[in-house]
């Protein structure tokens, strides 16, 4: 009875300590209080800056008193302590980017409608060839097309994406690709899934944990780039978005994955790199995994990948992205319309996932050793995607 007690006790102390904003110093010296970086006006401003100061990045740094699971805890200044609405006039680079592509060159396009990177691709710390299982919580942005036959029956044939708590990106050829039966009806995208073959998904490591229920969202509207063609052997603008019926309420096993919206992550070549593919495609023993896998794969140059896929007569472009090539490791069929991710941490040690590429296609057999798969690269298309996202 004592140990309970005295269990009990040492919960509530350490919820209360974890709850009462703890005293701190901040970098200039002053008593502060130790929350997290959302609720500080002023460093949370700091932090929106772009392009961010060395010395801005610095302060931050050495502002940092803690973390509450991924999220940076800073010592803020008592008069700051809360978090008022940002004036209007204050850009967030997080939520708007400048564009310059065929569809516009008018300069900056602010989107509220992205989600900010405290909501979007969030870290937290069967396979597609040579993949892994991914965790139940893991790519909670991940999500599975549905399609309808003439006779009502329904399946998954495409992945996708979901970006914003209304729109999901794939790839055109998952709405009108030249493979894609055309007694096919694209219907609805399941979000939160995990294993397709049970009703509830629940994993056991030590403890039993189990998600929430799969989401299923009926399709309102069908988005395919205006410019592309299923004929088109390379590909070109092979991205599409689904605008769904309804608003989607963000959970731990429903979230939207970030876009690359910034500077910096619209620069990225990626090359060198190892990215990570993720879905519920093709594996070596079977025509598809009934759980969410994930495999790390790298990115070839794309000087290197023009000259290998001339050899099959294909032409790759700067807005393509080339990836894989290593035996038994690549996404497939299954996974068309999926993500090609890249893990990024920024200036305070956040850790966001980001949209590199959109599953495009690829070599077959699948895994093939020194040929790469084919992506649709988002950041060329970010324009497009601002341009046709609504409220």
């Amino acid at each position: 009875m004592f140990c309970f007690h005295l269990c009990l006790l040492f919960q509530i102390v350490c919820y209360n300590a974890v709850e009462a904003d703890p005293p701190c110093r901040t970098p200039n010296n002053e008593i502060g209080k130790c929350i997290i970086i959302e609720k500080c006006t002023a460093l949370y401003f700091i932090l929106q800056k772009r392009p961010l100061s060395s010395a801005d990045a610095n302060f931050l740094r050495q502002s940092q008193c803690g973390f509450v699971g991924l999220v940076p805890m800073v010592c803020c200044p008592p008069t700051t302590s809360s978090l008022p609405t940002l004036p209007a006039s204050t850009s967030n680079p997080f939520t708007s980017i400048p564009v310059n592509t065929e569809e516009s060159n008018e300069g900056a396009v602010p989107s509220n409608l992205l989600p900010d990177k405290f909501t979007c691709g969030r870290a937290n710390f069967n396979k597609i060839f040579g993949g892994e299982v991914a965790e139940l919580d893991e790519f909670p942005w991940m999500a599975l097309i549905e399609y309808e036959k003439p006779n009502r029956q329904r399946g998954f044939y495409c992945g996708g994406v979901l970006i914003t708590k209304r729109y999901v990106l794939t790839a055109s050829h998952c709405l009108k690709g030249k493979d894609l039966p055309k007694n096919l009806k694209l219907v609805s995208v399941r979000l939160g899934e995990y294993d397709t073959e049970q009703d509830r998904d629940c994993v056991t490591y030590g403890k039993t944990e189990c998600s929430d229920p799969p989401v299923n969202v009926p399709v309102e509207e069908r988005i395919a780039h205006e410019k592309y063609d299923p004929m088109d052997i390379n590909q070109y603008y092979d991205i599409a978005l689904l605008r769904l019926i309804r608003d989607v309420q963000y959970t731990d096993y429903v979230r939207p994955i970030c876009l690359p919206t910034l500077s910096e992550e619209r620069k990225r070549t990626y090359n060198g790199m190892t990215l990570t593919v993720a879905g519920w495609g093709l594996t070596e023993n079977r025509s598809s995994s009934s759980i969410k896998l994930k495999v790390l794969i790298p990115v070839m140059k794309l000087s290197q990948c023009k000259a290998l896929l001339s050899k099959a007569r294909k032409v790759i472009s700067d807005e393509q992205i080339c990836a894989g090539g290593e035996e038994n490791k690549s996404s497939c069929r299954g996974d068309s319309g999926g993500p090609l991710m890249s893990l990024s941490v920024d200036e305070i040690g956040l850790l966001n996932w980001y949209l590199a590429g959109i599953v495009s296609y690829g070599p077959i057999p699948c895994g093939f050793k020194d040929w790469p798969s084919v992506y649709t690269r988002v950041s060329k298309y970010m324009g497009w995607i601002l341009k046709h996202i609504e409220p």
